[in-house]
């Protein structure tokens, strides 16, 4: 609120309003201002005068006073009261210090200035027994007519503070009538020289008494004062306690998600911050419609079995309990006794309480639950307590609901982890009798043509052609079986890595070498394309060739003759992130469908026909993606039909 005028002001409205009615100023200050409605008492706000208020809310004081008093000269005389009959303190001392009216005229500006803010007052002229005042209004304050009447009769009766007679004023000139200030003519009669000759004597003594008394009245307000300053600290404190319990309440929320041990350190907060000598938590089972005991603090011992097994349904609206999870609202019952409670509930006949209040926790729109408190002694569940579980308790709903959470997405991750192994374990067996049968499907062919042999090689033995051309064929289809079984091993064992320094592009020209028969023989240009920042690289060198040889084979299968095929080497670096090194071999052949390009690193997913160095077993794309899963590193493919294939190694160049 704005600090514009003293409230020795209001004082003065509220004394004169007092006499004329009856005692009762509840009129004056009903719904006044939402910061003076607010405090605790309004009417002693307004008698302090080392308080301040605004003008507008004295403005607001003399139209009610005038309406009370149906009244439009109150202003002028609820000023007089005030001069002439009201204890004004050291307003009034003041003013009886000087003694005269040239003094109190030529002090004028510095009086008002100790009650108001809104004006300043000018001395134009002092004569003998006349002077002439301007009144300088503050435009920014919300000043009004009234507050000039009230001002006119204050200098009109001030000399009767020191028993002389009242001025006479005349307002030549007035601010609320458009002018710019207000100007008053004083006039008053010259006291005789004797008559000022004892006043002047007799002044000092008088005033020596009324400073006493003041100073006896005012070491009251001070002692008053300092009562009350001291009981506002203690309530500070207090609220910053509970603040402070507020913020330990919002860090549990965050970091303790065990429901048992979150409910310990709220109950411990609690009792702290409250005071509480005993409090129960329940928890409403919407499963059963029950509500259940989940915790408590406070019971001598260990807490009862009748209590831990404690469950009540949510239809009893006759038990306190149930009747505040059902309609979300707090219950107090000051005297347990007098109350219409059942004496032979288990909760009262196990705690005996005198009183008992009951308040829901509720989150998201939903009751999830209640605390109950209860006093042992006959004071009660204090009005502070209460008010405090009730800034509590929507944290407290937060903190168990976000626990009981963590512990069914804990119970669903446990199923999930069972699932995942009995669907690991089946898709184990699927994976194997798959396996199981391509195996057979790939033996059975070179084992049928072995067998062929076999069986005529007795009769056909002189028979030079038959031994040269079966004898061929029998050693392919052994070599293939062979083959296969070694790259079925391959996958099936994974073989310990050994990460190592070693040339990575002397390691592809290695490889390019070892296919050049098959690339020249269909005429294809093998290009190269290699990054000279990458020199010695982290690797596993024959598990690298693999991958490097078996990508280089396919591409020589599917690329046409005449066509290309192109290996690029990168060194990724970026910012915060481990070095990368990066290797395309791109082709030009007719492309991996759509609806294959995800099955490529399948076991025994193949495509493509024999060739001299793999027989299309559909084993090597895998074992490939498995050696660079031992890297830490990623295969990935890129096929556009009828334009080419690329496929993309990222190899994290790091000890491993």
């Amino acid at each position: 609120m704005d600090k514009e005028t003293s409230c020795i002001n209001s004082r003065a409205i509220l004394d004169y309003i007092k006499g004329y009615n009856n005692s009762k100023c509840s009129t004056l200050l009903e719904n006044l201002d939402p910061e003076i409605d607010s405090l605790p008492d309004p009417e002693s706000f307004l008698r302090d005068p080392n308080n301040w208020i605004s003008c507008t809310l004295v403005s607001k004081l003399f139209e009610r006073a005038k309406l009370l008093l149906d009244d439009e000269l109150a202003p002028y005389k609820i000023a007089r009261h005030a001069v002439e009959k009201t204890d004004l303190g050291f307003k009034s001392l003041i003013v009886k210090v000087f003694g005269s009216h040239n003094r109190v005229l030529k002090n004028v500006q510095r009086i008002n200035a100790k009650w108001n803010r809104n004006k300043k007052v000018k001395l134009v002229e002092l004569k003998k027994n006349s002077a002439i005042l301007r009144l300088h209004w503050n435009p920014q304050m919300d000043v009004s007519k009234d507050i000039c009447l009230y001002n006119q009769s204050v200098y009109i009766h001030i000399p009767t503070t020191w028993k002389a007679k009242p001025l006479s004023l005349k307002e030549n000139k007035c601010y609320f009538e458009g002018a710019s200030y207000c100007e008053y003519h004083l006039k008053w009669t010259t006291d005789n020289k004797l008559q000022g000759f004892f006043s002047r004597f007799f002044t000092p003594k008088s005033v020596l008494m009324e400073t006493l008394t003041e100073i006896e009245k005012d070491k009251e307000i001070i002692e008053q004062k300092y009562e009350e300053v001291n009981r506002l600290n203690i309530e500070l404190n207090h609220k910053i306690k509970q603040l402070l319990a507020i913020q330990d309440t919002g860090k549990a929320i965050l970091s303790v998600l065990d429901l048992e041990q979150l409910l310990t350190v709220i109950m411990n907060i609690l009792a702290n911050v409250c005071q509480i000598n005993r409090a129960i938590i329940m928890l409403v089972n919407e499963e059963e419609g029950m509500l259940e005991y989940i915790h408590s603090v406070g019971f001598d011992g260990e807490v009862p079995e009748a209590v831990k097994n404690y469950r009540v349904s949510l239809d009893r609206i006759s038990n306190i309990l149930t009747r505040v999870a059902n309609t979300g609202r707090s219950e107090y019952v000051p005297e347990v006794k007098r109350s219409s409670l059942r004496k032979e509930n288990i909760m009262l006949t196990h705690s005996k309480p005198t009183s008992v209040y009951v308040m829901p926790l509720i989150t998201r729109s939903r009751v999830i639950g209640i605390i109950a408190t209860d006093a042992v002694d006959g004071k009660g569940v204090s009005k502070e307590t209460r008010e405090t579980l009730e800034i509590f308790s929507p944290q407290i709903a937060i903190a168990i609901e976000n626990a009981r959470l963590y512990s069914r997405l804990q119970e669903q991750m446990k199923e999930i982890r069972q699932s995942h192994a009995l669907l690991s374990r089946a898709e184990k067996f699927s994976f194997l009798g798959n396996l199981a049968a391509r195996l057979a499907h790939e033996i059975k062919n070179p084992m049928t043509a072995i067998g062929t042999f076999i069986q005529m090689f007795p009769s056909r033995y002189d028979d030079d052609e038959f031994r040269n051309d079966f004898y061929k064929i029998a050693m392919e289809e052994t070599k293939r079986v062979n083959n296969l079984i070694t790259e079925l091993l391959d996958l099936t064992n994974t073989k310990e890595s050994h990460i190592e320094l070693n040339d990575l592009h002397e390691l592809i020209d290695t490889m390019i070498l070892l296919i050049s028969p098959q690339s020249n023989a269909k005429k294809i240009n093998v290009t190269r394309r290699f990054d000279p920042a990458i020199e010695q690289v982290w690797m596993d060198s024959e598990k690298i060739k693999q991958v490097i040889l078996n990508l280089l084979s396919n591409a020589v299968d599917f690329t046409p003759e005449g066509g290309k095929i192109e290996l690029i080497t990168k060194n990724c670096i970026e910012k915060g992130k481990p070095e990368v090194i990066h290797i395309e071999i791109r082709d030009n052949g007719p492309g991996i469908p759509l609806s294959h390009i995800d099955k490529v690193f399948d076991p025994y997913f193949t495509t493509k026909h024999k060739s001299n160095i793999h027989n299309g077993t559909g084993l090597g794309l895998s074992i490939a993606h498995q050696n660079m899963q031992d890297h830490g590193g990623i295969i990935e493919v890129r096929s556009d039909t009828n334009v080419g294939t690329t496929f993309t190694l990222n190899l994290p160049n790091t000890p491993r």
